[in-house]
């Protein structure tokens, strides 16, 4: 245990403050964090929600990814597809949250 110090967390890779897609084509916003432990990563909306998993919609990749699955005209929703997200990292050392990433599908 003496090698073993906490880190806070701190972004590998942040999301980007646009993410534009297509319906037919979907999108996958990337997040990746690392520290000391590693990291637990989780979507959050612009009121501090936690997102969740809209099946078949958008789903969260165990890597930290939000995924926009394409999708049908009459599947587009508001709350997801026209929204703003932040991704959050957090350990037992700290917690940080990356920029507001807007997102916005066409249909």
């Amino acid at each position: 245990m003496d090698n073993y110090r906490l880190r806070g967390p701190s972004f590998e890779y942040e999301p980007p403050p646009r993410v534009d897609f297509d319906n037919s084509t979907g999108a996958v916003v990337r997040c990746s964090a690392k520290g000391q432990p590693i990291p637990d990563i989780w979507w959050e909306t612009k009121n501090g929600s936690a997102v969740r998993e809209v099946p078949g919609i958008q789903h969260l990749r165990p890597d930290g990814s939000m995924v926009f699955a394409p999708f049908a005209p009459i599947q587009y929703r508001r709350e997801v597809h026209d929204a703003i997200y932040r991704c959050v990292a957090a350990n037992v050392a700290g917690r940080i949250g990356s920029r507001e990433v807007k997102v916005r599908a066409g249909t």
